[in-house]
């Protein structure tokens, strides 16, 4: 409990009040003061416990609560659905066609498919994108990894196809792990750099765009360990090592090649 401050006793009259109505509003007085008294005490308590709440670090199971805790609220429930059946956990049947990039991204990401697109059906080969997260948490398509297939236009539109409508295959390529430096390389344009390159895992899974339909999930080390020509560096000097393009071609060529 707070102690009275010191001025509180001054609030209080030294001799009897004269009766009548001038007694009534002395006692009225002292009794505001020291209800105003209790209150600027309890005031000043709040705003310290408040402060203390904001600057505690609290543990993950151990968050001081924002408000006191009321046994008696009521505990909500979720609604059930109309039908009565448990929500559908994917994947997703979009409800537009591929037509960017972007949207078979969302096949990798999203748990989305296209019933719009082929399916890898009839005829090889079968188109495929290569979609890359390097472990920053941005998809990119890697459209020069197939080189070695050739270099005419047919073999571009099976590895790399340029429209996202006619794709049957996505193959997402994700850095999962990091370990151990391999070697520091050294770069000079625009100015000198040197970066450490590291041990890398990764995961390449490919799915049928218009299903949904998963066809590999395979573990690849980062075998491509030389110091790359061009790197865009992070803040931490750190660059990982690849899955070279060989070991895609290889992973891929059954489900594209038959």
């Amino acid at each position: 409990m707070a102690s009275t401050p010191a001025s509180a006793p001054a609030a209080w009259p030294a001799s009897p009040p004269p009766p009548g109505r001038n007694r009534g509003l002395v006692v009225a007085v002292a009794v505001l003061s020291v209800l105003l008294l209790v209150a600027c005490a309890g005031l000043v308590g709040g705003v310290f416990l408040l402060r203390s709440v904001e600057n505690k670090v609290s543990s993950p199971t151990t968050e001081a609560p924002l408000s006191p805790v009321d046994d008696h609220r009521p505990v909500a429930t979720p609604e059930p659905t109309e039908s009565g059946a448990p929500a559908q956990q994917g994947p997703y049947a979009s409800a537009y066609p591929a037509t960017k990039s972007s949207d078979l991204n969302r096949v990798c990401d999203d748990n989305i498919y296209y019933p719009q697109s082929p399916k890898r059906a009839g005829k090889a080969p079968h188109p495929v994108v290569l979609l890359v997260d390097d472990g920053s948490g941005l998809r990119f398509q890697n459209g020069t990894y197939y080189y070695d297939e050739g270099l005419s236009k047919r073999v571009e539109e099976t590895w790399a196809a340029e429209n996202p409508a006619k794709v049957q295959l996505v193959a997402c390529l994700d850095r999962v792990s990091t370990g151990s430096t391999i070697r520091r390389c050294k770069f000079d344009d625009p100015k000198p750099l040197t970066l450490a390159l590291l041990h890398a895992g990764w995961r390449l899974r490919v799915y049928e765009v218009a299903t949904g339909r998963k066809l590999l999930d395979k573990a690849m080390a980062g075998d491509d360990q030389k110091c790359p020509y061009v790197v865009l560096a992070g803040p931490d000097k750190k660059i990982y090592a690849e899955v070279s393009d060989r070991a895609v071609l290889a992973a891929l060529r059954n489900l594209v090649k038959r």
